[in-house]
């Protein structure tokens, strides 16, 4: 048993994520196409209902922006989603502005003031906005790089006195440069240079303290697995220097455990609990290697920083869920576990809906937002996932209890408990294609002969016996089980806390 707990808001976030150009267009759209704000770098813009062009290299706009996101945040409540994710918002000369120019608010996604409005409305609506630091690396026609001399004749690349070639490391100025992996149009900052990390973390003004002032909840780290440890650290001391509660989550590929205790990031992105959940449930992988997985990940992690970690299944860097699963059953397993293992769910713009697309940029289409095209029953599914994870205290600082099967099951599970007994639950999956009965011993000593059990999530049946469950459970189908009181005045576990 892990003998540790999360409990504040960073373990009860049910995550939604926005790549902003594909969500929803404001009210100010034809103004910026009229005023060419889409075709300053040689972009285009598509209509809304037409799919991403990968020849574009990054440059084809469907116009979302910031105004359309405040108008759909009703929507994204009623989602039970209490945290908004975006990505990057700076200005950029791409769609998804992962080639920063400088760190202002992208006119075609709005400005600081409709930024501001976001927040303000957000926080109306008790939803925490995180928005995306992309501090690695730049755009090469970004002010401090200024390839093409967008910006005058300065910046590293044109002037060898420049004051920011310093922020770069060049082998031969100025064409052999360090780039995130050897891409050109990326230079790498060397953040090792003083001056550049009091731009972008110490400094009073820096971009890290002066987004936190502006209100926003937290940073969603770009490839944190290149910054590094020792920056990853000082962004989260810096954020933390401002606001006491800042979340900083960063992208780290790998597995989790180092990021945790050299990084001290409040969590990451979940890739290893992605790709072994999706692995298995398209049989690449057995059960028996999951069930080890998501047991040795608890162990090795701790309970605390998995419960403020991520658990994703897809995002703007993966295909949809559409394209992982073929089997919509199979789909509602995979968010299932999003909700059930330690962690917060996070749910890509549109996959509610049933937004189709495979790798990038077909992964990033137009948000669907006619009715007609939504696939209802998902959706349905997702809204009640997310609202038992914010409704149920053990999945939102819960420790988590190991269950084992007998050789050969294709059961997967575990327990989630607080310290009030009545708090536990019990999740277990069956992604084989056969109905299964089993007698699963339960190592967990507030689990009684006398209690009944409760479907609260999912199909299946379970009776309790002296220290076990009679588990039924049909192929392809998970279920969460809670203690459910029957007796009309005698009270379970009168004094107990487990601590």
């Amino acid at each position: 048993m892990s003998t540790s707990m999360a409990s504040n808001w960073q373990s009860s976030q049910t995550v939604y994520e926005i790549f902003v150009d594909r969500f929803k267009r404001g009210k100010s759209f034809d103004e910026k196409v009229k005023g060419g704000l889409y075709g300053r770098d040689g972009g285009s813009v598509r209509e809304w209902d037409t799919f991403p062009r990968r020849e574009s290299h990054g440059l084809d706009f469907f116009g979302g922006d910031i105004e359309g996101i405040i108008d759909k945040l009703d929507y994204i409540k009623n989602l039970n989603a209490n945290v908004i994710y975006l990505t990057p918002i700076f200005l950029a000369s791409t769609n998804h502005k992962y080639d920063t120019h400088d760190f202002t608010i992208d006119p075609q996604f709005g400005d600081e003031r409709i930024f501001k409005e976001l927040i303000e409305e957000a926080h109306k609506r008790e939803i925490k906005i995180i928005i995306d630091g992309v501090f690695n690396h730049v755009g090469v026609d970004g002010v401090w790089f200024n390839r093409s001399q967008k910006y005058g004749s300065g910046g590293a690349y044109n002037d060898p006195h420049s004051p920011f070639k310093e922020f770069f490391e060049f082998r031969s100025w100025p064409n052999e440069y360090r780039s995130w992996l050897d891409i050109k149009l990326l230079p790498e900052l060397r953040l090792e240079n003083e001056e550049l990390r009091k731009i972008l973390f110490t400094g009073e003004d820096s971009v890290i303290k002066r987004y936190l002032r502006m209100d926003v909840d937290g940073w969603r780290l770009d490839c944190a697995h290149d910054l590094g440890h020792e920056i990853n650290a000082l962004i989260v001391k810096s954020s933390k220097s401002v606001k006491n509660d800042a979340y900083v989550v960063g992208e780290a590929s790998g597995y989790p455990n180092e990021w945790f205790t050299k990084s001290r990031l409040d969590g990451v992105m979940n890739y290893y609990f992605a790709n072994i959940v999706s692995n298995t449930l398209n049989r690449k992988l057995s059960p028996e290697l999951l069930k080890t997985g998501l047991d040795r990940m608890v162990d090795e992690n701790g309970i605390d920083a998995l419960s403020r970690s991520w658990n994703m299944i897809s995002s703007h860097d993966t295909p949809r869920m559409n394209s992982i699963f073929k089997d919509v059953d199979v789909k509602k397993i995979a968010v299932a576990f999003q909700i059930a293992f330690p962690g917060n769910p996070l749910i890509y713009y549109g996959e509610e809906n049933g937004m189709n697309g495979d790798g990038d940029p077909d992964n990033r289409r137009p948000m669907i937002w006619d009715e007609k095209r939504c696939e209802w029953d998902f959706r349905e599914f997702v809204i009640k996932a997310l609202e038992i994870k914010k409704r149920e205290p053990a999945l939102n600082h819960g420790k988590y209890l190991k269950i084992d099967f007998k050789n050969g099951s294709p059961l997967i599970g575990f327990g989630r408990y607080t310290s009030d007994p009545n708090d536990t639950l019990f999740f277990f999956v069956n992604p084989s294609n056969v109905n299964i009965f089993e007698q699963i011993p339960i190592p967990f000593s507030y689990f009684m002969h006398h209690i009944q059990m409760e479907t609260i999530f999912g199909n299946g049946n379970a009776l309790a016996k002296v220290s076990e469950i009679n588990l039924e459970l049909p192929s392809k189908s998970f279920a969460i089980f809670k203690f459910a009181p029957h007796f009309s005045m005698y009270k379970m576990y009168k004094s107990v806390d487990i601590g």
